[in-house]
């Protein structure tokens, strides 16, 4: 069509980049907070909406790849757990799996974004120990309100002495409270890297929410479910050259 502005094949510019990637953050923190909350009044549906999210990401024409050697390891665990402690033991190790997996997977995004906005300070690992803190605490929570139910399925894990879990999650929250006193700094110096930073800031409520606050583990377990799948279908991105 006459008169029609063509998109760019080239790189998109570097702020327009991060302000995408911090969109579909907040799109995919949204989106996983909705189906927690409906997994906490219909079960059902919230499996609905998990369902309809995992079509997207099967229909939108990205490769869907299962690396299944990935998990030999953790059914191996499950199944000697759950040898010597039934089968709510065996839910616990696949729970403690996911937990850890979905941690390593947020902490590898932020390392990502971290590293395409020129931030390499931002990437290690003393810089990301606070992303580690916030789902331990999670975990404690969880193992010391243990045992729960998961989609009808039994969980239980150690129990762990209330000093513990005060005592990680108030290392959780003062690491917290540095890493935001650091990117306020960056805010307040016009330095802060916008994709990262929002997305550990989501990170942090996400599993506060799952498992820190909430009592209902199935809905924690929902949302992280919704946040990974929301998270795999990206939004649609479109970057116009203007003379």
């Amino acid at each position: 069509m006459n008169g029609r502005v063509h998109q760019t094949l080239a790189a998109p510019p570097m702020g327009a980049a991060s302000r995408f990637s911090a969109d579909r953050g907040l799109v995919a923190a949204l989106t996983a907070l909705a189906v927690g909350a409906v997994s906490i009044l219909s079960p059902p549906l919230a499996l609905l909406g998990l369902a309809l999210l995992a079509a997207r990401v099967l229909f939108s024409g990205e490769s869907v790849r299962i690396d299944w050697l990935a998990l030999i390891g953790p059914a191996l665990a499950a199944l000697t757990v759950g040898g010597f402690f039934g089968v709510p033991g065996a839910i616990g190790a696949i729970f403690v799996w996911r937990l850890i997996a979905d941690t390593r997977w947020s902490v590898g995004e932020a390392t990502r974004l971290a590293a395409a906005a020129g931030r390499p300070a931002e990437t290690t690992f003393k810089a990301l120990a606070h992303a580690w803190l916030t789902p331990l605490f999670g975990l404690m929570v969880v193992a010391y309100t243990a045992p729960h139910m998961i989609a009808g399925l039994p969980l239980d894990l150690p129990h762990v002495p209330s000093w513990l879990v005060i005592g990680v999650g108030i290392a959780a929250a003062g690491a917290f409270f540095d890493w935001g006193l650091q990117r306020a700094a960056d805010w307040r110096l016009g330095e802060l890297a916008q994709a990262p930073a929002s997305h550990l800031l989501i990170h942090h409520v996400i599993f506060v929410l799952a498992f820190g606050l909430m009592i209902d583990v199935s809905a924690g377990v929902v949302m992280l479910i919704a946040w990974r799948l929301a998270h795999a279908a990206p939004l649609r991105q479109s970057f116009t050259a203007v003379p």
